[in-house]
């Protein structure tokens, strides 16, 4: 992997450079930039070049898969990318949050859980919560881990619902469903709660440890798709539901330009 502090090459700086415009302007565009790199390690040099200008500072970190068919070649089963700090919003049942997605992108709809970052191990903290995947290239995830790493991550929001209390503790299975506009997308049974997300964790701590980013206490981690990546329109209203731990509603929006 790309450590701080190594020479990006020009091209992939020019692919940060389009990737960051685009998402400023919240413009589409028509495919993946021209010179994205063969590999992971470039893939993030240019995430971390682009979260070096971008405005706004790093509340936290999504985790993803990789998909299975890019595996073997990478190495990898995961990948991950920034979560901006505007880009957080924290719901409650009663309410519908308003997520930003890029028209003429890429947007999806992923329940998830979510854990805060605690001084130990011991002091982690874990919520019910959605991935809010969006990108200005369409149909993102087709061009492979590669093009998603140099995207941010193919993120553009996180929403984090009540805390489940005593987490570690969980013993009973729990459904989570997800519903768009009224129709149920999928459902998954979680038989051991924190399995996945301290796997993701794992995963972030040796990826931080190797490129050399910091994780402060506080920082939020969506620890991974819980009942697929669910892809949406601007105005799909989605319900997700995930059982005794509570229930979640959204409402894909139109992201607004930044400059």
């Amino acid at each position: 992997m790309r450590r701080e502090g190594s020479i990006l090459p020009a091209e992939a700086r020019d692919v940060s450079a389009i990737l960051v415009r685009a998402r400023l302007a919240a413009s589409a565009l028509p495919g993946p930039p021209p010179g994205l790199p063969d590999d992971l390690g470039t893939a993030y040099g240019i995430q971390h070049h682009s979260i070096d200008r971008w405005p706004d500072a790093v509340a936290g970190w999504k985790v993803g898969g990789v998909p299975s068919d890019y595996v073997e070649r990478f190495n990898e089963t995961r990948l991950a990318g920034p979560i901006f700090s505007q880009t957080v919003v924290h719901a409650t049942e009663s309410c519908t949050a308003s997520m930003p997605v890029f028209a003429g992108g890429f947007a999806a709809i992923e329940p998830e859980f979510v854990l805060r970052l605690g001084r130990t191990r011991d002091e982690d903290r874990l919520y019910i919560g959605a991935e809010i995947a969006s990108s200005p290239i369409p149909s993102i995830n087709d061009y492979g881990p590669i093009a998603v790493i140099s995207d941010f991550g193919n993120n553009n929001g996180l929403l984090v619902g009540p805390e489940i209390e005593g987490w570690r503790k969980e013993r009973q299975p729990v459904t989570v469903v997800c519903e768009i506009d009224g129709e149920q997308i999928a459902s998954r049974d979680i038989p051991v709660l924190g399995e996945n997300v301290e796997a993701a964790r794992e995963f972030l701590s040796a990826l931080s440890d190797n490129l050399s980013f910091d994780l402060p206490e506080g920082s939020l981690v969506s620890s991974g798709a819980i009942t697929g990546v669910h892809e949406a329109q601007i105005g799909a209203r989605s319900k997700l539901d995930f059982g005794r731990f509570g229930v979640l509603h959204l409402e894909l929006t139109e992201a607004k330009p930044l400059v």
